[in-house]
């Protein structure tokens, strides 16, 4: 039998998922068995799908069975759900005896329901009350935990004794036929058949936990900000629209002053000219009559410019010298990163760069620029769980159970929210000296524009790269890259948590390496709507970075210095703050020092000049 409750969304994302045990409000301890929603149909679904397909890549094919690269030829196989309630049924239904003289474990797993007597049937004086230990595995599997068999005797009349111990291993079962005391054990798990492994003898067997344990149960999610929504239906149906984003982001002459939303699938729309082309017609002194030839002449080239995806196509590669294919694998990575600045969504940008006192400070750290964006729209799509571990390489990515009351589609949950963001980019030029200081001179690619070599060269770098693993030293450049972006970022959210008022685990960051971009966003429903970011950007923002600039001790050095100076002390953020695992962090690549697995960084970004 199942009961409904009601609860909030970010308690439902949180801690009432599928599969996920809690303490239900009237006492006994429950499992989710379904969300109650509605579909988002306003949601562009093929855009979710594709990050949770990138998401879902983190793990190796072999752990995500359901969930294989070919998700996106699946899509009528998912459904997107808003959840506004949970159904639970009680689990697990077994009951020990709090008659210290008793301790029998009654075990009605098989049966539809309980007794509804609470009275023990062994001594008829105990109360029985609901075991709180389970049994999980890595592939996702919970159990019950039941008494076995007697050993000795083979008898099933089992008792449960803590003796006084608070760690399971203390735990004893006791045979109440011939008094024979034995201990706890999973056993191996009968839901999958996990190789095994000669460095874990264990990696089979079932774990025992208090259900309440983290370990129990991790969610598994994606967060797309600021997806586009209809303004951009039209420039999806054009032929080679990621080469037109592209040169938006190069910020091409062509396009630069164009919206996206201009573009229609047909091709029309007023291509505009720019103020610079327009002061240099009227600098020549020409007539009324020549003035209004030329601008109309002007015109009518940049609109046929920008409306042929093979010239501006033909642009975006002469100038980066970065092959069509590239910038059409990151159209959605150059997207994510321009959106804030294309639609009308977001409420309110202001730039760091348009306050004199500032635009020194982005200097002396190597930024680009950094923006606040109001009104920015976060998604977070929970698609699934793991158990026992939550990095991608030691457990099962497991889907939530299909769904009846949808075509027996699987669920994807969604919260939609808007909420303040910081978007942080550091300097192209800046980040290739300090590669260059470090001994490390790539190859560039051969376009006939500096600059937008520059930013092609990063584009290329991160193409088609799995950015949930470790950097050896077979791949340095993208080690030193990923690891000083990521590194930026945590310092960003530990310092920002210090002045904003939010809790550190409160804060998140997303990545675009291709952009040298990092966008900082609060993940809590309710601290998203306070202001915090805009307070923290408004007022204290020469605190916030100067302190990022200042962070460079941990309370564990010289230990954490001398071995790579990363550590949960320093370096490292909580699940829900960093997606990418805590992988390719270290504070040499801000100060230099020692770092795993290159060795040392000689120059540190925020001293690189």
């Amino acid at each position: 039998m199942t009961k409904s409750m009601t609860r909030g969304k970010q308690q439902i994302l949180l801690n009432h998922l599928p599969g996920k045990t809690f303490d239900f409000q009237s006492g006994p301890i429950s499992r989710v068995a379904s969300i109650r929603g509605f579909p988002r149909n306003d949601l562009n679904e093929t855009v979710v799908l594709q990050r949770v397909a990138k998401q879902a890549r983190a793990w190796p094919a072999q752990l995500r069975p359901a969930l294989s690269d070919r998700i996106l030829d699946s899509v009528d196989k998912f459904v997107l759900i808003d959840p506004v309630g949970v159904e639970a049924e009680l689990f697990p239904k077994v009951f020990s005896c709090q008659n210290a003289n008793c301790g029998y474990v009654v075990d009605y797993s098989n049966r539809e329901g309980v007794p509804q007597t609470n009275r023990c049937p062994s001594c008829s004086e105990g109360k029985l009350v609901q075991l709180r230990f389970v049994k999980i595995h890595r592939c996702g599997a919970i159990d019950a935990l039941a008494p076995p068999a007697c050993p000795q005797c083979h008898r099933r009349k089992i008792a449960l004794s803590t003796r006084g111990s608070e760690r399971i291993s203390g735990f004893r079962w006791i045979c109440l036929g011939c008094g024979h005391a034995f201990g706890l054990f999973g056993g191996p798990c009968r839901h999958c058949e996990w190789p095994n492994d000669p460095n874990n003898a264990q990696i089979r067997n079932m774990d025992i936990e208090v259900h309440r344990a983290g370990r129990t149960y991790f969610p598994q999610s994606a967060v797309l900000l600021n997806i586009p929504h209809q303004e951009l239906a039209g420039l999806f149906n054009r032929p080679q629209w990621e080469m037109v984003v592209a040169a938006k982001y190069l910020e091409l002459s062509a396009v630069r002053d164009r919206p996206l939303s201009s573009y229609g699938s047909s091709g029309t729309g007023a291509g505009g000219i720019n103020l610079g082309d327009l002061d240099a017609i009227f600098a020549q002194g020409l007539s009324n009559e020549e003035i209004l030839k030329r601008v109309e002449e002007a015109r009518r080239s940049r609109e046929a410019s920008a409306q042929q995806p093979d010239t501006i196509a033909q642009m975006v590669v002469a100038g980066s010298g970065v092959p069509a294919a590239v910038w059409q694998r990151a159209g959605s990575d150059l997207l994510e990163a321009l959106n804030p600045f294309e639609t009308t969504n977001p409420r309110y940008i202001a730039r760091a760069s348009s306050v004199p006192v500032h635009q020194t400070l982005l200097g002396r750290l190597g930024l680009k620029e950094v923006s606040l964006v109001q009104d920015y729209t976060i998604i977070n799509a929970t698609f699934g769980f793991s158990r026992v571990e939550y990095a991608n390489n030691q457990c099962w990515l497991n889907p939530f159970p299909p769904d009846e009351r949808y075509q027996g589609r699987l669920p994807i949950f969604v919260d939609k929210t808007q909420a303040d963001a910081l978007l942080i980019s550091l300097d192209p030029a800046r980040v290739l000296r300090w590669l260059a200081a470090n001994g490390i001179r790539p190859t560039m690619p051969a376009g006939n524009d500096p600059a937008l070599v520059e930013q092609g060269y990063f584009v290329q770098l991160f193409d088609e790269i799995d950015l949930y693993h470790t950097f050896t030293t077979a791949e340095a450049e993208r080690r030193m890259v990923f690891g000083l972006l990521h590194t930026f970022a945590h310092a960003c959210v530990k310092q920002a948590s210090l002045l904003c008022g939010l809790e550190r685990t409160s804060l998140s960051e997303y990545l675009l390496p291709k952009t040298l971009t990092i966008a900082l966003y609060c993940n809590h429903r309710f601290g998203a709507t306070i202001g915090a970011l805009t307070a923290l950007f408004e007022q204290t923002f020469a605190q916030w970075l100067d302190g990022v600039r200042d962070s460079q001790s941990c309370v564990y050095d010289p230990q954490c210095f001398d071995h790579g100076a990363n550590c949960h002390a320093c370096t490292h953020l909580s699940e829900t703050s960093c997606r990418f695992f805590n992988l390719n962090l270290s504070r040499s690549f801000l100060f230099g020092g020692p770092e795993l697995p290159i060795g040392r960084v000689g120059q540190g970004y925020f001293g690189t000049p």
